[in-house]
């Protein structure tokens, strides 16, 4: 707002009162004269009453004071709103390869995939993060990125409830899913970058190495939370009897932890869902929420409403001269 705008209130009262009328400034211009006035019958001149003339240089001096209140720009101050500002960049990296069918996890006593467990338990995970820039990048074969970091955590849990089993493949590229992570991650300045990558196979596929892939995440400061998903041997019952199967025989635990280690992360190992969610826990316990928090109102200019006013009067008495 600019109070100090109000210094020429004063300034239509002086010229009203210091200048001189045209005609007196310019007598032989200042006026037409019509010599046969007299003869002119069907002419007769206007007359404008005391009270019509008192009401127009009332509304005159009511537009000259709206126009300087107009550039006066006031304001409207809201409330003090708590703004809190991200401390953390996010980036889960979920394996969707064909193995993550695989059904030997339950939920809510129900056999589920490890997809379906990875989604559900993500979802709880994404949604105690408000306030963090949360984003997805999922991979098999390739490595695509799902959802770029953003605060909107409504739309990435609706991304994530959607995504489904083999549709980037149906190998493991964990070495290309890293380095996307890492990109995305480090799109936007913050304090801390993280990294989750969960996987329950072995590196397979993909153009970038995984050392290779370790190396853009030590350069750029990013630290990677390593998770192998996949239930213990198991006995279980077929034609010839009892039979020991391991479904996770295929997963690659050494280069998780080889990952963690080299980022000052760690390898966390989910063999059943609780195991999975409890995994999340200390993941939110060792990466607090903290935000940066400070208050700010919300403005609104109001220049608009006088001077709306202001061209409606002065409208209005151009009118009233014709």
């Amino acid at each position: 707002m600019w109070p100090w705008v109000a210094i020429v209130l004063p300034l239509a009262w002086g010229a009203r009162r210091l200048l001189e009328p045209a005609d007196a400034v310019h007598p032989m211009t200042g006026a037409i004269r019509v010599p046969f006035w007299d003869r002119l019958g069907i002419i007769k001149t206007a007359k404008v009453s005391a009270e019509t003339s008192k009401w127009s240089e009332l509304l005159s001096i009511a537009a000259w004071v709206l126009l300087v209140a107009a550039a006066m720009r006031p304001v409207w101050w809201g409330k003090p709103i708590l703004n809190q500002q991200s401390s953390h960049n996010i980036m889960l990296a979920l394996d969707v390869s064909g193995s993550m069918e695989e059904q030997d996890f339950d939920l809510n006593r129900h056999p589920a995939t490890r997809l379906q467990i990875l989604k559900a338990v993500s979802d709880d995970f994404i949604r105690s993060r408000s306030g963090d820039n949360l984003g997805i990048v999922i991979f098999g074969s390739e490595a695509y990125t799902y959802a770029p970091l953003s605060p909107d955590i409504k739309t990435l849990r609706e991304l994530l409830g959607e995504i489904g089993i083999g549709i980037a493949g149906t190998q493991t590229a964990v070495g290309d899913a890293l380095a996307l992570a890492v990109q995305g991650v480090a799109s936007v300045p913050t304090d801390s970058q993280i990294v989750i990558l969960m996987s329950d196979g072995v590196s397979n596929a993909g153009r970038v190495s995984v050392d290779e892939a370790i190396k853009l995440a030590t350069a750029q400061g990013i630290k990677v939370y390593t998770v192998g998903i996949g239930s213990d041997a198991q006995m279980i019952q077929d034609f010839f009897g009892m039979v020991q199967i391991n479904s996770s025989q295929s997963l690659d635990e050494k280069t998780l932890q080889h990952i963690a280690q080299k980022t000052g992360g760690s390898y966390f190992r989910a063999k059943s869902t609780q195991e999975l969610a409890d995994i999340y826990a200390t993941i939110n316990r060792l990466e607090p929420v903290e935000r940066d928090a400070e208050f700010v109102r919300p403005r609104q200019d109001l220049f608009f409403i006088p001077l709306l006013m202001a061209m409606l009067l002065l409208a209005w008495l151009k009118g009233r001269q014709k």
